[in-house]
């Protein structure tokens, strides 16, 4: 690989510097020196190579139990890896032929160079079947990559999807098909923790990030079978070994077939704040999501998240910095995210720029495919996600859960309703509590009004939604049970 690197850049391998350069790097065999010499080149090697970037470890076999769990969790690198050797191979006769061309004029040099580049192009090695569609995928920004998946059982040729989600969405006034399938989208410091745990303490089956869990031992890498199971004593909520909550964990769902293979455990919802990459790999035209998300205004949102993450050591986002700031100053410039939700909707990263026509796209996709639910009204909320899901609000139990849930409005830490809350949601010992607010109006609220200026007009729609929506969860209207498989 040196070699081509140096006739590419046209470095001149055979000078002294260069050879020295290559002996100090083990590239070339060092001429032979007396012990003390030997001695000297050893620690000048160490020194040049011994980095925390470069350490001696032990190496899987290909073919070993490592080497494959490893292989199964990197699918699509191992694809692309693979074509890297074979370009590799293919590109020697290329690189080789620079050298003939030394004694031209370089303007003669650089055609002869473009030309064996088409050339390559055109004369690609051959692909492995069903690789095409990983090499071909077109590139997008950078929330919009959504990378093919192998299907699920399978060892090799991975499907293409589409980048617009959308069509994986049904709309609210869709009637219902065996096909779809509940999808809560889980807004940050909006009252889904909440939420969930109404819907365990009613005996509802979520499929989140807690199956996996190491403690409850129910997940035992890609390999593992679907399975459904209750991991709290005296709380009858269930959870899938599955983890939905990050972009891998959403690709080894898919690639374990989970929500279309035959035979798997029944699923109330899924859960997750990774709606889009979730909404593209988990769903299709075919299996619809069926959505309701719980909203919260932005400014609020924003300093909830402040609090909790001055405290959240576990979490990744959590900074130290913060640790002791002020809100105000906080909030005085942009921290780490902006406009949360509509950057989600739309599948824009945080460093790509946000215009108008983003926001408008967010509020088609809020008005035509979710059951909206505000923070500030959980208890009626509640109930229109209980018709959404079909739950049986008569049955004795499930009342005495919905009773005990929505009495404070989804602040859980008032709540006594968590018999064994301890036990279930150590992680989130903070995720709900008592923390000041920023005075509406105020300089701190103006300044992350501006911050987050198209999640506060989002918001402001999605409250328009949520009236709107009144009408079709009439309260004489009986709840009606729809299966979601």
């Amino acid at each position: 690989s040196i070699r081509r690197f140096n006739i590419v850049l046209g470095v001149d391998d055979e000078s002294e510097r260069s050879q020295q350069c290559m002996e100090e790097f083990g590239l070339v065999d060092a001429p032979p020196v007396e012990q003390d010499g030997e001695r000297k080149l050893e620690e000048v090697q160490t020194h040049a190579t011994d980095k925390k970037n470069s350490n001696k470890h032990p190496k899987f076999e290909e073919g070993s139990p490592e080497y494959d769990i490893i292989a199964g969790r990197n699918p699509l690198d191992m694809l692309l890896y693979k074509y890297i050797e074979s370009l590799f191979e293919s590109q020697e006769e290329i690189i080789d032929s620079y050298l003939q061309n030394e004694q031209l004029q370089p303007a003669e040099v650089t055609n002869n160079v473009l030309n064996d580049r088409m050339e390559l192009q055109d004369e690609q090695p051959q692909l492995a079947e069903g690789t095409e569609d990983v090499l071909n995928y077109r590139m997008e920004p950078e929330s919009a990559k959504l990378a093919a998946l192998l299907p699920p059982g399978s060892e090799a040729g991975p499907v293409s999807i589409s980048t617009d989600y959308t069509n994986h969405l049904a709309n609210i006034n869709d009637p219902p098909s065996e096909s779809d399938i509940a999808l809560f989208w889980h807004v940050p410091k909006s009252g889904g923790t909440n939420l969930q745990r109404l819907y365990w303490c009613m005996g509802s089956t979520i499929a989140n990030e807690v199956g996996v869990n190491p403690k409850f031992g129910k997940y035992d890498g890609p390999q593992s079978e679907l399975v459904a199971f209750s991991p709290w004593n005296d709380n009858p909520g269930k959870v899938v070994n599955v983890d939905v909550a990050s972009h891998d964990g959403i690709l080894e769902a898919k690639q374990r077939g989970f929500l279309i293979k035959e035979g798997q455990p029944h699923v109330d919802f899924v859960s997750t704040s990774e709606f889009n990459f979730a909404s593209a790999m988990l769903f299709s035209p075919d299996h619809k999501a069926r959505v309701f998300a719980l909203f919260r205004h932005p400014i609020e949102r924003a300093v909830s998240k402040f609090f909790y993450l001055q405290k959240a050591t576990w979490e990744p986002t959590y900074n130290q910095r913060w640790a002791n700031m002020s809100l105000e100053k906080w909030a005085s410039q942009k921290r780490g995210e902006d406009n949360w939700m509509v950057r989600h909707l739309v599948s824009k990263g945080m460093s790509e720029e946000l215009t108008n026509a983003d926001l408008e796209l967010a509020k088609d996709i809020v008005s035509n495919k979710f059951v909206v639910g505000i923070q500030s009204q959980f208890e009626e909320s509640v109930r229109r996600f209980n018709l959404f899901l079909g739950v049986d609000v008569s049955d004795p139990n499930n009342s005495e859960c919905i009773s005990k849930f929505t009495s404070h409005e989804g602040d859980s830490d008032h709540s006594d309703a968590h018999n064994n809350e301890k036990e279930i949601f150590t992680k989130n010992e903070f995720n709900s509590y008592e923390h000041p607010h920023a005075e509406r109006g105020g300089q701190t609220w103006v300044s992350l009004a501006k911050i987050h200026m198209y999640d506060v007009l989002l918001y402001r729609h999605v409250l328009t939604v949520f009236n709107g929506q009144g009408a079709m969860f009439r309260r004489e209207q009986p709840a009606v049970k729809v299966e979601f498989s």
